[in-house]
């Protein structure tokens, strides 16, 4: 489809450029109005992609701008068709402040912005559509999703304790399971047990290096942080729609079925505040003692002291850095704990883990609204992608 697009918008674009150019009429213009593509039986003209690419090319739009005006002309459509089924409407005076909003971008009153898009051919409907599709989606995506998806306090934590403010990208810290398809074991099966089974960290770690065929198993499925951008849009809605702690639904892929374990979820540091600073303590237990006998008895860091009476003074190790600094198997544990919460390093000579204090490097702590409204226009704004990607694959499109 790529390429029809392509084809077309570079023919109606070399049309109307020539027109202009020559100051007479050609056949696209006297029918400006057949139909340029049919969007689930919706007509989107040839009128309309040249108002498109005009309207882009005034806008200084970065990219090939034929191709783009006819790909969001086609998504436009999608969004009226879902506003149009879930009975969403935005009204003229909506239409309006959306349109002054839009000219106050480029720091002018919307007479003098429709003044400046007439002399470059786009008329004022073109800006109105355009507008009003953007606000239609807004209220789609509201309705849709906006009672069903929150920020909750515990993040809102971890995210000013990463040391960010509103600006960074969100991220998430997973871990993850693969079990490979077409073998005697029945990995859906399989993968349904272990959802249920491996509902902790390490119960999940453990899970993986039993189970899993991923590079990641031998790490217990750890997965350093990534951005949620950057995750397939059939995955980032199943990643967003868990708490921290939670495990994905088994996820067919081809070959394999997985499962994602969320470690935890925070701000990048696009508009960081300072880097965050962690406090911990190591207590490397000799052979026989009882690990979660000692884990139920602490309360602070301070409790792994007792636990260590007797032993070397090196059996507890306690340190503050950076976290960002702390890597391997230490530095993912911590970035799943809260302060107070222990957990055990698996290796040669197990060791328990606890995170004492977890604070940013800030005098000027990040705001809880602003990071709240951050990380909750971040996930709707990737449920809203995922869900015109699913309108898109499911639509029926033709080139006229």
């Amino acid at each position: 489809m790529t390429l029809n697009l392509f084809s077309l918008a570079k023919r109606l674009c070399s049309a109307a450029a020539l027109c202009l150019a020559v100051g007479m009429p050609s056949q696209a213009q006297e029918d400006g109005f057949a139909p340029a593509v049919l969007v689930n039986g919706r007509v989107i003209s040839q009128y309309e992609v040249r108002q498109r690419v005009l309207f882009m090319t005034l806008l200084r739009q970065p990219g090939d701008i034929p191709a783009l005006a006819v790909s969001t002309l086609i998504d436009d459509t999608l969004r009226r068709d879902a506003a149009k089924k879930m009975e969403v409407a935005v009204t003229p005076d909506e239409i309006k402040a959306g349109m002054t909003e839009f000219a106050g971008r480029a720091k002018l009153p919307i007479e003098e912005f429709l003044k400046a898009l007439a002399k470059g051919g786009v008329e004022p409907e073109t800006l109105r559509d355009f507008v009003e599709a953007g606000l239609l989606w807004r209220a789609v995506v509201r309705a849709k999703f906006g009672a069903t998806t929150d920020v909750s306090e515990a993040e809102i934590d971890r995210a000013i304790g990463s040391g960010v403010a509103s600006g960074g990208e969100l991220r998430v810290l997973l871990s993850e399971i693969l079990l490979p398809t077409g073998g005697s074991t029945d990995a859906m099966a399989l993968a349904q047990r272990l959802k249920l089974t491996a509902t902790t960290l390490p119960t999940f770690s453990m899970a993986a290096q039993n189970y899993s065929k991923a590079p990641t198993a031998r790490a217990g499925g750890a997965l350093g942080w990534i951005p949620i951008s950057a995750l397939p849009p059939s995955l980032a809605p199943r990643i967003l729609a868990l708490e921290v702690g939670e495990v994905t639904d088994p996820i067919a892929v081809p070959g394999a079925v997985q499962l994602f374990y969320l470690r935890d979820l925070s701000l990048g540091a696009g508009d960081a505040k300072g880097a965050s600073e962690v406090q911990y303590a190591q207590f490397f237990a000799p052979a026989g003692t009882d690990i979660a006998a000692v884990i139920a008895s602490l309360d602070t860091c301070d409790d792994l002291y007792d636990a260590a009476k007797g032993l070397p003074a090196d059996a507890v190790q306690r340190m503050t850095a950076l976290e960002a600094g702390v890597g391997g198997g230490v530095g993912a544990a911590l970035a799943a704990l809260d302060p107070g919460e222990a957990t055990v390093l698996a290796g040669a000579t197990p060791s328990i883990l606890m995170l004492c204090k977890r604070q940013p490097q800030s005098d000027i702590p990040a705001s809880r609204d602003d990071v709240k409204t951050n990380l909750l226009n971040t996930r709707l704004g990737l449920l809203a992608g995922a869900y015109l990607e699913e309108l898109r694959s499911n639509a029926i499109i033709n080139i006229q």
